[in-house]
């Protein structure tokens, strides 16, 4: 609980720090013109470093939450193959989210000394942050499988991180691009939404 606590609060201080800075991650995750993504980078260098910064410390946390979680739910004799995925599945998001930050973070700093960032860079970008959420997505629908049905709150985070996944991930990738900033801003919601119910569900179990 502590752990999902620390990183519901490191997601609410990016949320903060992206609407004060005006900086943002995700408009940086999809491909866009050299010279219109050099200028993105370049107008909130300062907010985009730290977001950088503070989605390094959030990716530590919600990994160690998840495995946290792994180890507890073996506890109460979920199915391990389900368990196996989900942590191998975050583990792989978490190495696939720091790759992201310091890839971008490497071309703001290259737009800083006057180099345009290359097409096939930005091109390899959203490649790999749609891989990184695709498999965020695999490892939260193994962990939604794995949660016991033994109550109603237990039914709601199934059912949130399996069908609700599910579906974002449909829904994420079949939108037109004009509707992606829209979905995107929700997606904080979701995350933090996810973790409160986690740390409700948490509240509910026995200690093993």
């Amino acid at each position: 609980m502590l752990l999902a606590g620390a990183a519901g609060v490191m997601l609410l201080l990016m949320v903060v720090t992206a609407v004060i800075t005006g900086a943002t991650q995700e408009r940086h995750e999809h491909f866009m013109p050299s010279a219109e993504y050099a200028t993105s980078l370049l107008a909130n260098a300062k907010g985009l470093r730290v977001l950088m910064g503070l989605d390094v410390a959030f990716c530590i946390l919600y990994t160690l939450f998840f495995a946290t979680l792994a180890m507890y739910l073996r506890s109460l004799d979920a199915p391990r193959v389900f368990l196996y995925l989900g942590v191998g599945a975050m583990l792989l998001t978490c190495l696939l989210d720091m790759v992201e930050d310091h890839h971008i973070i490497s071309l703001l700093e290259a737009a800083e000394h006057g180099v345009m960032p290359a097409d096939d860079s930005i091109a390899w970008q959203a490649t790999e942050s749609s891989v990184k959420f695709s498999v965020s997505y695999f490892s939260l629908v193994a962990f939604g499988l794995a949660i016991p049905h033994t109550t109603k709150l237990g039914y709601v985070l199934c059912l949130f991180l399996t069908v609700g996944t599910l579906l974002t991930a449909v829904i994420f990738y079949a939108a037109p691009p004009e509707f992606q900033a829209s979905l995107e801003s929700g997606r904080w919601i979701g995350f933090l939404a996810g973790f409160l119910l986690a740390i409700a569900w948490l509240k509910q179990q026995p200690t093993p």
